[in-house]
Formats: structure tokens, sequence, C-alpha cells
């Protein structure tokens, strides 16, 4: 009933994010000799807990193992001094309090929990989620459980009923990603690891004040996320976490494109430099303008534009960890539900949704639509998300090889996850070995439990530019992904390879005006004097094309060329501070031909 959950009104002030709550005292038990990690060195957390929570009338024993793939061996730390020096630390020994889990006896149930100080994090049980949070410090002391919609946010500023935060308008494209005709073949659907740096800004540290409890934050932020994308086959680890306690490297602008656009410069010029890496995610305290929380381009996973910008907007860390998995899902080529045409979500809005709606209501998602998956799978199999094969070395997850983290580690032969988890029938989810006849578990040219034979296409080309791989017959994983040599001669002559595409003139040319007729490369003029360009150069630098549009279709500085060709007018970008994403696309593409023998 209503009044289970109303606490007292002291307690009520002492949550005043929270409209009500039910005041409990979490129980520890003791975990069964045969799941301890005996091997592992003294830990002051243990690699696995079991808790015992009443909730709604209801015992829930949350059984919880350490994330041991949260962060990695060689996780770094970075905060500043007073005078604004860097300081970098790489704990030898972290210790870490972030737990992942299921509620026992209760199937599709899942748990992300922070034993730092007290219990802190989400459980969810008959498609219900319950956030937890301490009262006081102390573990063996009170704390809140509470329904996820009851938890109040940035949309408590709303009054209209039923008021919602935009995560963000649908993400740009960045322009050199629109040149791409997406032709994935047959894709192995995981693993894949995206290696994270995140970065909280400086109003963030402000808003709590000490270093530790921000950096405790960000670790359970990412603990939540990695937790939404593990039924995707998709890992999130922190391999490094940026505190801007002196002042922002950046300027952090209510305006999230401004925000946006900043980070990823810094993130290319500096963070990319000190820190290899696949994603960064901006953690900021600025409220953003309006009810938007959060933005990111598409498509862009292992490039230069590969991250996101996202606002903690609410007390409990759930809500900036709802809004970094849906910015990270921009990032690895997820559209809003809303825009994918015949898209359903099994959960309805009330109880939640999914992570790629295009905003967010009451309660927050609790797992990606199928279109959402899709949309990334397809995304993942272009060669250039290659830095996501990269699976860590057993040595470098902390903690060392553990059974159950979904992680083939040192003395495994498979790793399905936890036996809950686990629906390999090649694997015993309880010894990570291979079942008895099976050959191997999971890989492109692994089958029914058995090796496909040497030859097996296992990877299509995709293009003049991509070269097939086959499976060798001793290995269950897909040779590494490979390309034709740049420079050689692709799409009928009308160009050279360059990295694993075949750019050319009239790709190029209808990316920026548009498709339509008459839309390509401008023909070498009559009186190559009149254009103040060289019959010899006309296809090298500026990219000049043929088009009846009056203006781009992206940004709006340009220039038109006093010559037609029939009724068309060649015209060329200038980038100008009003280009926008035409100043991307104003030159000829690197490795297009450009003559004879000319790139």
């Amino acid at each position: 009933s209503p009044s289970a959950f109303a606490g007292s009104r002291a307690g009520l002030e002492e949550l005043p994010h929270v409209e009500r709550y039910e005041t409990v005292l979490p129980r520890e038990l003791p975990v069964p000799r045969g799941k301890r990690d005996l091997s592992a060195p003294p830990s002051t957390y243990p690699s696995h807990v079991l808790y015992s929570i009443r909730a709604e009338g209801r015992e829930h024993l949350l059984w919880l193992e350490k994330n041991r793939a949260l962060l990695g061996q060689h996780y770094t730390e970075t905060h500043y001094s007073a005078d604004g020096s860097e300081i970098t630390e790489q704990p030898d020994t972290q210790d870490h309090c972030f737990y992942q889990g299921h509620v026992r006896g209760q199937p599709d149930s899942a748990a992300s929990i922070s034993t730092c100080g007290g219990l802190s994090g989400f459980f969810r049980v008959n498609e219900t989620t319950f956030l937890l949070e301490p009262l006081e410090g102390a573990v063996a002391g009170r704390h809140a459980v509470y329904r996820a919609a009851h938890l109040r946010g940035k949309r408590g500023t709303c009054r209209e009923p039923g008021a919602t935060l935009q995560y963000d308008r649908e993400p740009k494209i960045p322009a050199a990603m629109k040149l791409y005709r997406w032709k994935s073949g047959p894709v192995q659907k995981g693993p894949r690891y995206v290696e994270l740096v995140l970065v909280a800004d400086n109003q963030e540290f402000r808003k709590h004040k000490d270093l530790r409890t921000v950096q405790n934050r960000m670790k359970e932020i990412v603990n939540h996320v990695d937790k939404l994308y593990q039924p995707l086959r998709l890992r999130v680890a922190l391999i490094g976490l940026e505190v801007w306690n002196h002042r922002d490297k950046i300027t952090v602008s209510p305006n999230p494109e401004v925000t946006l656009d900043n980070f990823l410069h810094w993130r290319e010029s500096e963070l990319l430099r000190k820190k290899p890496h696949d994603n960064a995610q901006l953690i900021t305290g600025v409220d953003f303008h309006g009810n938007t929380v959060g933005l990111a381009k598409k498509l862009v996973m292992c490039t230069q534009d590969s991250g996101g910008v996202n606002q903690d907007h609410s007390t409990n860390p759930i809500g900036a960890a709802s809004t970094m998995a849906h910015e990270m899902g921009h990032n690895l080529g997820m559209s809003h539900d809303e825009d994918v045409a015949g898209c359903r979500c099994p959960v309805p809005k009330a109880d939640g949704g999914c992570v790629m709606a295009g905003s967010v209501g009451l309660v927050y998602p609790k797992l990606f639509s199928r279109c959402s998956e899709q949309d990334m799978w397809q995304f993942l199999g272009d060669p250039r998300t290659s830095c996501l094969l990269n699976a860590p070395r057993a040595d470098e997850l902390y903690g060392g090889p553990v059974c159950g983290n979904q992680f083939v580690e040192r003395g495994e032969q498979c790793d399905c996850g936890t036996p809950q988890e686990c629906s390999d029938r090649c694997c015993n989810a309880t010894t990570c070995q291979l079942r008895e006849g099976a050959e191997c578990a999971r890989g492109e040219c692994c089958q029914d439990c058995k090796m496909k034979a040497a030859g097996t296409l296992c990877r299509a080309s995709k293009n003049d530019c991509d070269l097939a791989e086959h499976c060798s017959g001793l290995s269950a994983e897909c040779p590494e992904d490979v390309f034709q040599e740049n420079g050689i001669s692709c799409q009928h002559g009308s160009g050279y390879c360059y990295n694993g595409a075949c750019p050319s003139h009239g790709e190029q040319c209808r990316a920026l005006w548009g498709a339509g007729r008459g839309c390509g490369g401008c023909p070498s003029p009559a009186e190559p004097a009149l254009t103040a360009v060289s019959r010899r150069d006309v296809k090298c630098g500026t990219l000049l094309c043929l088009s009846d549009n009056t203006q781009p279709i992206l940004g709006t500085g340009y220039y038109s060329f006093g010559y037609y060709f029939g009724r068309f007018k060649c015209k060329a970008v200038i980038a100008g501070s009003d280009a926008g994403e035409a100043a991307e696309l104003r030159l000829v593409p690197t490795g297009a031909k450009c003559g004879e023998e000319m790139v």
C-alpha cells in the first residue's frame, strides 16, 4: 500500500530528492564457502556478498559479485593540485567496492550495487526497479529503498503532468560518416569492449565537494552503464577517470552543443595523447538549457568524435547512468526508438521503457529495444569499429581471472557469465570449461560447438577496398579484419583505396549538396583562367561540384563559380563561420583520384 512507502517527516527531510521511501536495515548473510575466491589476495571488499533487503513487504536476497571487469590494471585517476598541476595516480591494488548480480530466485532480475559507504544502487525484480541508498554512512545503518518512480530529478521543476526529460535531439551524424554506404556482412554478435575515460567537470566536483566522493560516484555510474550493456554482449571498462577539481579544461556551457564541441576538441588535442581510449564521456554539474540532459554524435565510436556530454541531473547516480548509456548508444550507431519505423519497446513507458527513447519519464529505463540492438550490430559490422574487438588481457583485469565475468581469461576455455546468466550450451558456467564433445563456445568460426571448416567465409568484403576473411579451422575467431593496400585502384578506376574505403568526388558532392540531377564533380573548365583553377588541378584541393541546388544541404557558407555546364553551375564551399558541417566536406576527400596517378 502507499503508506508502506511513507518515511517519517524527519526521514523525508533527509532525502528531499525522493517523494516516498521505506526505511530498511539490510542484513549481510554468510556467503557459501564454495563461492569464495580463496586464491584471491586479502581484500577489504570480498569477491562475493549476499544481502537481505525487505521492500514492499517482501524479502529480496541480493547475490552480488565484484565487477572485476570495471577497472583495468592500468586504470588511472587524474586530479589537480591547488596550483593547477596535474596529478595522475595508478593504484597498484585498487580494492574497489562495486558489484553486480541478481535477486535470488527471480528470473531476469538484475542488481548493480556499490558498497563503498553503505549500499547504493539498484535492483530489478518482476519489472520493478528499486533504488537503494544509505541514510547513514555505516553499512549496518538505516537505508532508504524506493521505487524508481519516486525519485525526483530535473523533471521535478516541471509543473505539467507527465513532464519528461529530453535526452537530446536526434543526434548529428558527422559529415565524413555520411559518405559510408552501410553494407555490413554477417557479424558475430560479441563480445565487444569499450575502453572508457570518464571526466567530471568542476561544477560536478563543487556539488559533491570531496574528491573521493566524486570518484566513487563516477565509478558507480559506469558500473550501472556496464550492467545495462551486458545483455548486448558489450562491456564497458573504465580505464581512466579525470576530475577537474581545480578548474575546467574547457568552457562548459549550458548549451549542450557548445559543450560537446569543446569536449570533443579537447579530447582529440589533449586527452588521446596522454591516455589512449575508445570513448570519452563528460559528466557535468552544469544545468543544460531546457529539459535536455545529454548530447552525442551518432556512428562515431572509435573515431575522433567518440564521446558525449551528460548532465548529472539527479541526486541518485542512476539518472546520469541512464543518460550516459543513451549517449553512448548514439556513439554506437543507435537511433531514437521513435525514429525507427516499426520499433517497439517491450517495456511500457510507465515502467521505464527503453534506453534509446527520445525522452525519459518518471522511471529510468532498464533495457535496450531490439531495434537499438540491431542498429548497434549493423554499425559494428564496419571495420572502422575494430577498436572494440581487443579484449582486455587476463593480466589487465583488476583482481585477475575469475569464472563468471564473461571474459575468457587464463585457465578458462569459455566464460558465459554466472550460471543464472549463461545460455551457452557449449560452456559449463560453473567451471568455465567446454562441455564434453565441444570444440568451442563462441566466435564467428564456431557453430553448434564445433569449429567451422578451414576456408569458410566468416567476414565478407564490404567494398572494393576491403578483403574477405575466412576461418582457419584452428580457431573459433575470425581473423583480424584487413583492407586492400592504400593506392589500389577501385570503383572501376574512379578512385584509389584509402584505409578500407574508396573515396570519390561524386559521393562527397552528393553528401555536401544532396542527391539530385546533375550532382557530381565538375569537368575541367573550357577556360581555366576564368575560374582561377588550372585544368590539371581542377579535381584536387577544394571540392568542385555540379548541382542545381542553391545551397549545400549541410551548413550555409558557399561560393558559386561563374561558369555552367548545361544548366548546372559549378560550386564550391568556402569555410566561413556559418559553414557548419559543410566545412568538413569542402575539400576533395583524402584518397580520391584527382588525376592520373594523383590523389
